[in-house]
C-alpha cells in the first residue's frame, strides 16, 4: 500500500514539475480595483516579507493607478520600490517586483517624450532592477489601443538596454568579477477584448493578438534585445474557457513564456479560464488575497493553489499571509468600491466591458453626476451609462477599455448624460476623448487584417466643430474651464512619432524648478525624493492636479515642524503675546545685542534647522528654554541693564527668533500655497512681520545678516 502511495506521490510530482505554472500576487492591482490601499513603509513591509516567505514568482507594487494614488497622498512611489527591493533583498529571496506602465504614457494618460520615458525606465531599473535577470523588476509594458507603435520606443529601449547590460556583465563575469550592471525583464502585454466576431480576421480574434504580439516580439529584436515574456491582460473578465484555450497555445507557439492577468468580475468564468490556462502550461498566472480578493479584484489564491500544475505554496505560511492581510485591508475592506454595486449592476458594467480597476471609479463618478442630475438610482444610471457607452463604442470602431481609454470614455459617457438635462449650449466634452478622436493617443488597428479602423465621421465632425468653438487664449491654446482642447484636425502624423503632448519643455522647466528647491531645501527634499524622481513625478502627476502637488509633499512636514516650533516659541511668552516696546532705542540695542550673539539671521537660520530637523516635537520647548540661556545669560552678565531686565530681554529673545521662524514658514507657505497665518492671531502675526520689516530685512539691506540661507 505505501509504496503504491508513494509512487502515486512521485509521479504527482514528476507532473507538477513538467507543467509548473507559476503565480504572482497583485497586491497593486487587488488595490486599485477595491478603492482600499495602504502606502504605509511599515505595512507594506509586512506584506513584502511574507511574500517572500510564500514564495510568490512575482509580487506587483507599483504603476497603473498606483503612481497617481500615491503622489496624492504625499508618498513616493519611486522610494515604495526602492524600499520593497531592499526589504527582498534583506530577506534572501529571489522574488522580482513587477509594476505595470503604460508605454508612451508611461505613468501618466497622455504621449510623454522619448527622453522622459528614458528617464523614467533608467529610474525604475535603478529603483528594482538587478545584475541576475531571474530577480530584476518585471515592466508589464501595455497600451491601451493595442498600437504597437505607442510601445516601440520603449519596447526598443528596454531590449536594447538590456542587451547592452547583459553584453557588459558578460564580460565582468568573463575576467572573475560580479556583474555590475541592473537589467530589467521586458513584458509586453496584450489589452484582451472579446472578438467581435468569430470570423479569423476579426478585431480581437486569436490571429489579431498573434500577429500583434509576434510585431511587439520583432521590435525588440530589431533592438537587438528581445522580449522576456507575455501578459494577457484580461482586464475585464472577458476570456472565456474556449477562446483562452485555442489564443493561450497559439500565443505559447511564438516561442516566448505567456502569463495570465484575469479580473474576477465574472469569479465562476476566471477559475475555469485559469483552470484551462494550466492545464495549457502556461507559465504563470495572478491571484489576490482576501480581503481584496473577488469582485472587480481577481481570484483568491485558494481558488487555484490545488490545480494541478500550480505551484505549491506552503499552507502555514499562506494562512499567515491571509492573517496579516485582514488586519491591513479589514476596515477599508468592509467599504469595498466595488462591493457597494449591486450584482446586477456589477454584471452591467463587466458586459460593458469596463475594466475591474476602473468599475470603482466609474460607480462613484455615476453616483455622483448621473444620479443627481438625472433623479435616477445607482442601478437605472449603469443602465443608461451602458447604452451610452455602446452608442460611442460603435461610433469609435471598439476601443479596448483600459486606463487611459476607460477612464476617456466613460468619463465621455458620464458628460453625455449629464449634457442631456442641460441646455445645448452648456454641452460638456471631455478634452482627452476629443484628443482620442482626434488621433492623439494612436491609431485602433485590427491586427488580424492589418485594416485602421477609424472612429465615425459624424463622430469626428462633432469633435472638430466643438473644440473650434474654444477660443485660443493668450499662450495660442484652446483652453476651457482650466483645460487644454486639441485643435479641431485630425491628426495625420503618429503622435509617437511627432511632438509629444507633454515633453521635453515641461521636462526642462521642472529641472529648472526643482534644481532650485533642492538648493534652497536639500534636506527637506532629500527626505521625500531624489531629484530627478521629483522632475519625473511632477511631470507625471494626477491630471487636473496642481503643479504644486510634489513640491507639498516636501514641503509639508517641514511646514508642519514649522508651526509646532513657532507654536513652542510663542508659549514662552505670557499669553503667547509678543511684548510691547519699551522704547526704539532700547529695542534696537537689545535686538542688535541678540542678533550678533546668534549670529545675526544666517545664524538664527542654523538654530531652526537644528530645531526643525533634528529631535522630537516634545523637546521643542526644552530645547529652545536652554538655547535662549545659552544666549542670554552671557549677554546678562556682561551688562548690568540687560541684568535687571533680563526678563524683557527673554522675552525680546523668544519673539525676534519667533519672527525668524515666522519669516521661514511664509517662505515655505508661499511655495505650498497654504496660509502662514492660520493658526496665529492676527495681532501675532502683525507683530511678528512688524519685526521682520524693521530688524530681519533691514540689517539684510545693510548687508550685516544676508539672509541667503534657507532651512533646509
Amino acid at each position: 500500500m505505501n509504496s503504491t502511495v508513494n509512487e502515486h506521490t512521485a509521479n504527482e510530482q514528476a507532473v507538477s514539475e513538467a507543467q509548473h505554472t507559476r503565480v504572482g500576487w497583485v497586491l497593486r492591482d487587488m488595490m486599485q480595483s477595491t478603492g482600499v490601499w495602504t502606502f504605509d513603509a511599515g505595512e507594506l513591509r509586512e506584506l513584502v516579507v511574507q511574500a517572500c516567505a510564500c514564495g510568490f514568482s512575482s509580487l506587483e507594487l507599483g504603476g497603473g493607478q498606483s503612481f497617481q494614488i500615491a503622489l496624492q497622498r504625499g508618498y513616493n512611489p519611486y522610494r515604495i520600490l526602492r524600499q520593497a527591493k531592499a526589504v527582498i533583498e534583506e530577506q534572501g529571496s529571489a522574488m522580482p517586483l513587477q509594476i505595470l506602465l503604460r508605454g508612451a504614457n508611461q505613468f501618466g494618460f497622455h504621449h510623454f517624450s522619448p527622453a522622459l520615458q528614458q528617464r523614467n525606465i533608467d529610474l525604475l531599473r535603478d529603483c528594482a532592477g538587478d545584475t541576475d535577470k531571474s530577480r530584476a523588476l518585471i515592466v508589464r509594458n501595455f497600451d491601451a489601443l493595442n498600437d504597437a507603435e505607442n510601445l516601440r520606443f520603449s519596447v526598443e529601449y528596454m531590449a536594447a538596454s538590456d542587451a547592452e547590460a547583459k553584453k557588459l556583465n558578460d564580460v565582468l563575469l568573463g575576467s572573475g568579477k560580479s556583474a555590475a550592471h541592473k537589467r530589467l525583464h521586458l513584458q509586453v502585454a496584450l489589452s484582451y477584448v472579446r472578438p467581435q466576431s468569430n470570423a479569423t480576421d476579426a478585431s480581437y480574434s486569436t490571429r489579431y493578438y498573434v500577429n500583434y504580439a509576434r510585431r511587439l516580439l520583432e521590435i525588440a529584436r530589431d533592438a537587438g534585445g528581445s522580449v522576456d515574456s507575455i501578459c494577457i491582460k484580461d482586464m475585464s473578465s472577458q476570456l472565456t474557457p474556449a477562446r483562452a484555450k485555442d489564443l493561450v497555445p497559439a500565443l505559447q507557439a511564438l516561442g516566448v513564456p505567456v502569463v495570465l492577468h484575469c479580473h474576477s468580475t465574472d469569479e465562476a468564468r476566471a477559475t475555469a479560464v485559469q483552470a484551462v490556462a494550466v492545464e495549457c502550461g502556461i507559465a504563470g498566472i495572478e491571484v489576490a488575497i482576501d480581503p481584496l480578493s473577488g469582485g472587480a479584484s481577481h481570484n483568491d489564491i485558494l481558488s487555484i493553489a490545488s490545480l494541478r500544475g500550480v505551484q505549491r505554496f506552503d499552507a502555514e505560511q499562506l494562512g499567515e499571509l491571509r492573517v496579516l492581510c485582514r488586519r491591513i485591508f479589514s476596515e477599508g475592506a468592509s467599504s469595498r468600491k466595488d462591493f457597494a454595486i449591486q450584482l446586477g449592476s456589477l454584471k452591467q458594467l463587466i458586459e460593458a466591458g469596463i475594466p475591474g480597476g476602473a468599475i470603482p471609479f466609474v460607480a462613484h463618478d455615476l453616483s455622483t453626476y448621473v444620479c443627481g442630475m438625472l433623479g435616477v438610482d445607482l442601478e437605472a444610471a449603469i443602465g443608461l451609462f451602458q447604452q451610452e457607452l455602446q452608442g460611442l463604442q460603435v461610433q469609435l470602431g471598439g476601443v479596448p477599455l483600459v486606463t487611459p481609454t476607460a477612464d476617456i470614455i466613460s468619463k465621455q459617457a458620464i458628460k453625455s448624460l449629464c449634457n442631456s438635462a442641460r441646455d445645448g449650449q452648456y454641452r460638456t466634452m471631455d478634452p482627452r476623448f476629443c484628443a482620442l478622436v482626434l488621433g492623439h493617443y494612436g491609431w485602433l488597428i485590427n491586427h488580424a487584417s492589418g485594416e485602421r479602423i477609424t472612429p465615425a465621421k459624424a463622430l469626428v465632425d462633432d469633435v472638430k466643430q466643438y473644440c473650434a468653438a474654444i477660443a485660443l487664449d493668450e499662450d495660442g491654446l484652446r483652453t476651457h474651464a482650466g483645460r487644454v482642447y486639441p485643435e479641431p484636425e485630425l491628426l495625420v502624423q503618429h503622435p509617437a512619432q511627432g511632438e509629444a503632448l507633454q515633453g521635453n519643455t515641461e521636462l526642462s522647466e521642472a529641472e529648472e524648478y526643482f534644481a532650485d528647491l533642492f538648493q534652497r531645501y536639500p534636506q527637506s527634499c532629500e527626505n521625500f525624493s531624489t531629484e530627478p524622481e521629483c522632475v519625473l513625478m511632477h511631470v507625471m502627476r494626477p491630471a487636473g492636479k496642481s503643479d504644486r502637488l510634489i513640491t507639498q509633499s516636501i514641503l509639508r512636514p517641514t511646514e508642519a515642524r514649522l508651526r509646532d516650533l513657532l507654536d513652542a516659541t510663542l508659549h514662552l511668552l505670557p499669553q503667547r503675546t509678543i511684548p510691547e516696546s519699551r522704547e526704539l532705542h532700547g529695542d534696537e540695542e537689545t535686538d542688535l545685542a541678540l542678533l550678533r550673539a546668534l549670529g545675526d539671521y544666517d545664524g538664527i537660520v542654523t538654530c531652526i534647522k537644528d530645531l526643525v530637523l533634528t529631535g522630537e516635537n516634545g523637546s521643542l520647548k526644552v530645547r529652545l528654554e536652554e538655547m535662549m540661556n545659552s544666549i542670554v545669560t552671557p549677554l546678562c552678565e556682561a551688562n548690568p541693564d540687560m541684568q535687571a531686565h533680563r526678563f524683557y530681554v527673554e522675552r525680546r529673545f523668544v519673539a525676534l527668533f519667533a519672527a525668524a521662524v515666522f519669516w521661514d514658514l511664509q517662505r515655505i507657505c508661499r511655495r505650498t500655497g497654504a496660509d502662514s497665518r492660520r493658526d496665529i492671531r492676527e495681532i501675532t502675526a502683525t507683530r511678528l512681520e512688524r519685526i521682520i520689516s524693521t530688524t530681519l530685512r533691514r540689517r539684510q539691506r545693510k548687508g550685516l545678516g544676508r539672509a541667503q540661507d534657507f532651512l533646509g
